[in-house]
């Protein structure tokens, strides 16, 4: 039996929207970025594997860095986050209220993991209880519709950027709609709806997001609202959330483009002509002051 969830005509306008958003400029720039990033694979060379393990590595670390500092309100470490990635449970010197944190999220993300291969609606409400949420599966009944609009003619599109660019943008409706089904949501629902369009980006074969606190912030701000309204309203909250991941796209994906392809040999060689550089311009500006 269908739930309403599930009928053609939901489909059809999750369809619509997503159609929208995969137009706006900053998604398509975007997904330009991802474009190239995918472009690369298969990673033949060792080096090039290498870098983007130590990429994945470093993105959960980075992640639940930002995670713990939004959802304590206090200065995270990249240092805090290694330790607790690592196994830590207190840090010397440091609250435990933000190893507490970077432990919950770090869980929060080990739940997730196998989202993207089994699509069990249960990783989800495991990972939001990580967080202290209790999620039922009518919150993540929009997950399932753009899931079933992207689909739909995905292998129609006409070349990778608008197949990333409709997918970033089936990602961004799912975000919205469940963020939606939320009543009040808080920073904590914010963070497992980032977590669970992270798994939807890996479920539609493009590159995983990274939104720093600040862009976690700026999306709890969308939802909690101001009083006007706006806050349940569709056409105000959609294109806001998908300006804030477009731009996180964006600029994660470039980032990964260039930690995959970093080479230290030709690192050096930069840092050092850099280091030449520099010191033949102080040279001429000290030779070329007048006498006094």
């Amino acid at each position: 039996m269908m739930s309403a969830a599930d009928e053609p005509g939901c489909t059809t306008a999750t369809a619509t929207l997503i159609g929208q958003v995969s137009d706006m400029p900053g998604v398509l720039a975007a997904a330009q970025e991802g474009a190239k990033l995918v472009a690369l694979w298969p990673l033949t060379k060792a080096s090039e594997l290498s870098n983007d393990a130590k990429y994945a590595e470093n993105l959960q670390v980075r992640q639940t860095r930002a995670m713990a500092a939004a959802l304590t309100g206090e200065h995270v470490t990249i240092a805090d986050a290694e330790y607790v990635y690592e196994g830590a449970e207190s840090i010397p010197g440091r609250p435990q209220s933000i190893v507490d944190a970077l432990l919950a999220a770090n869980a929060a993300c080990d739940a997730m993991a196998d989202y993207s291969q089994t699509q069990d609606p249960r990783l989800l409400t495991q990972a939001g209880a990580e967080l202290g949420l209790s999620w039922d599966d009518t919150v993540l009944a929009s997950c399932r519709r753009s899931l079933a609009a992207i689909k739909t003619g995905q292998d129609n599109e006409p070349g990778p950027d608008r197949r990333i660019s409709r997918s970033l943008a089936a990602v961004t409706v799912a975000a919205d709609g469940v963020l939606h089904a939320i009543a009040a949501p808080d920073i904590a629902d914010v963070i497992a709806v980032v977590l669970v369009a992270d798994e939807l980006c890996e479920t539609l074969s493009i590159p995983r997001l990274f939104l720093a606190e600040d862009a976690l912030r700026s999306a709890h701000t969308i939802y909690a609202g101001d009083g006007s309204g706006s806050a349940g309203d569709t056409a105000v909250t959609l294109p806001a959330l998908a300006g804030i991941l477009a731009a996180a796209a964006r600029n994660e994906w470039a980032k990964h483009t260039e930690d995959v392809l970093w080479n230290p040999e030709e690192a050096k060689r930069q840092a050092k002509a850099d280091d030449e550089r520099r010191n033949r311009e102080a040279l001429a500006a000290k030779f070329s002051k007048p006498a006094q």
